[in-house]
Parts: structure tokens; sequence; C-alpha cells
């Protein structure tokens, strides 16, 4: 649950949203990242904006946005200005326009004429959940409150601790690119964006993955031998978790991992009945073609340099 700075108006102790037109200053970029973690999440979120009009002083409000039946969405709030330390002031949301938004954070910025500002959050949050998968949010909408469009935005998420993920999304039919970053991470980018005030960005994050806890009808293929993976979900998976995809081909057709780690993992799922030692012929045209696109995206995270996070 996250949301960006948005331009905002107190009044009578409450705040509510303002409009682009009341504005010069246009939000550039931002950058998140979403470092995932066992029960929670922790998210540092960077943003630059320009001033192209004269010298103004504006109200900042980032939105403690809710999702779900969260009464505390995120905890450990600390805010920045050009690097400096900044209060934030927790006041109530006026309007109640988007029930999601409970309140928000408020810090007062001077944006100088003609001149970049940056600005810095950082929280840590409980995850939301959709029956049984954990889900994370990030209301980007409220950046539409700036003029013009959002330049970019960048998602680095970082997953420290090996969740399954299983999709991403953004609201309105975004469109972006996806790209690893390292054995477990990965980077979403999109640019030239016109949010409306509720489109939120989404990951989806599973306890085991859809394609293990399936079972096929007897003499029906499994999904990934008749269907061609596609390089976008091998991004969203880390390094070991393509391991065990590619061993699942060969699992599901009954190749004998033995008692191994491996093995040990394949035995919690119905439909492993291993019953031979030789992977030879066991996988079919859609089954080669898939273990070859596994082991190119291994091949290639293995020689990722690790950006700065």
């Amino acid at each position: 649950m996250e949301a960006n700075e948005a331009f905002v108006e107190t009044g009578g102790g409450t705040v509510a949203m303002r409009e682009p037109v009341d504005t010069t200053v246009s939000l550039v970029s931002q950058t998140i990242r979403i470092h995932l973690r066992s029960d929670h999440y922790y998210v540092d979120v960077s943003f630059l904006f320009f001033n192209d009009g004269p010298r103004a002083r504006h109200d900042l409000g980032f939105p403690r946005f809710a999702y779900g039946t969260a009464d505390e969405p995120f905890a450990d709030f600390r805010s920045w200005v050009n690097d400096e330390p900044v209060p934030a002031i927790e006041l109530p949301d006026r309007a109640r326009a988007d029930e999601r938004i409970r309140s928000w954070y408020v810090k007062e910025v001077v944006f100088p004429e003609d001149r970049l500002t940056a600005t810095r959050i950082r929280y840590r949050s409980e995850y939301g959940r959709d029956r049984l998968a954990f889900t994370v949010e990030y209301l980007y909408g409220t950046g539409g409150t700036w003029s013009g469009e959002i330049g970019e935005i960048t998602v680095r998420v970082f997953n420290e601790a090996e969740h399954w993920v299983d999709s991403y999304a953004f609201d309105d039919a975004v469109d972006s690119t996806i790209v690893s970053i390292g054995r477990r991470d990965f980077e979403i980018y999109t640019a030239t964006v016109s949010p409306r005030p509720g489109d939120t960005f989404r990951l989806v994050l599973e306890p085991v993955p859809w394609w293990l806890r399936t079972t096929p009808s007897e003499g029906e293929l499994w999904a990934f031998e008749r269907t061609e993976l596609k390089p976008d979900y091998l991004r969203l998976l880390t390094l070991d978790q393509l391991r065990i995809l590619r061993n699942a081909f060969y699992a599901r057709r009954g190749f004998d991992l033995c008692t191994g780690e491996l093995g040990m993992f394949f035995r919690r799922f119905s439909w492993y009945d291993p019953y031979t030692t030789s992977p030879q012929g066991l996988l079919g045209p859609m089954g080669e073609l898939n273990v070859h696109h596994v082991v190119a995206e291994e091949e290639r995270r293995r020689t990722i340099v690790i950006p700065d996070s």
C-alpha cells in the first residue's frame, strides 16, 4: 500500500487534492523501490519535480493508502526534501472521495524557479490479501495533481524473501517494460503517464505458483507443454525459482529427482509420480522450447551487474 506525493491544500485540519492548473510544478520522474520481505515490505520512493514558473511554496501530501481491511497500512514513515530530513504532519482526508485514502502525511516544500527539487519517502507496510495471494499496491493516480504528465515511473522490486511473484499491472492499460536487475530482482519502467485519480500499480504474490498447484486431467498436457513461456513472466522469477521451473518440466513427465533438495520439493505435489531416471525423450517440442527459454534466462541472470538500490 503506497501512493504518490500529491499537490494538496490544507484547511480546517484536513487535506484535499488540488488541481494541476493551480501549479507550474511537474513530476519529472519517480523511482519506487519495493523490498519484499517475509511478512511485510519496505518502500523507498524518490520523486523529482521541476518548476518552470516563478518560485512556489506548496503543501505536499503523501496519502496513507489502505488496501483491504488493514487499519494501519504502513509504519515508520520518514520524509526528505533535497536530502534533508523534513517532518510530515498526519492530517485526515477532507473529501473522502476515495475510501482507500485514510489520511495524509503533509509537508511544505519550496520549489525555486526553473529548478529541480527532490523529495523522498520511506516506510514499511503489511501485505494486502486477495484470497490466498499477498498484494502490494501503489496509488500512482495522485501524481496527476501536478502540471502535465508524469514523465516516467520506475518500479524496482527487490525480492529478498524469494516470494513467488505471479504478476504486475498498471491500471488504465499503461504500457510498461520489465527487465531483470539481479538474481532475484526486477525493474518495471513506464513513461509519459496521465493517470486518473484512483489508478494503481499492483503486484500479486502467491505462496505457490499456479503451475505447480494444477493437476491436468487425464490425457491433457501441462500448461507449459502447450503454451510458450513469455519473457515478462520469467523476469518475475528469482534464479532459484527458474531452476524449479526448469526441473518441473521433467518432474511432470515422471523424471525421478531422487531424494535431493528438488526431489523433496516436488514430492509435496500429488501430481509428482516419478518412474524414470532418464530425461531423454521425455519432453515434447513445446516443452523443449520452454526449457530452452528458462535456461537462457538463467544464464543471462548470472551475468547481470546489480545496480545501486
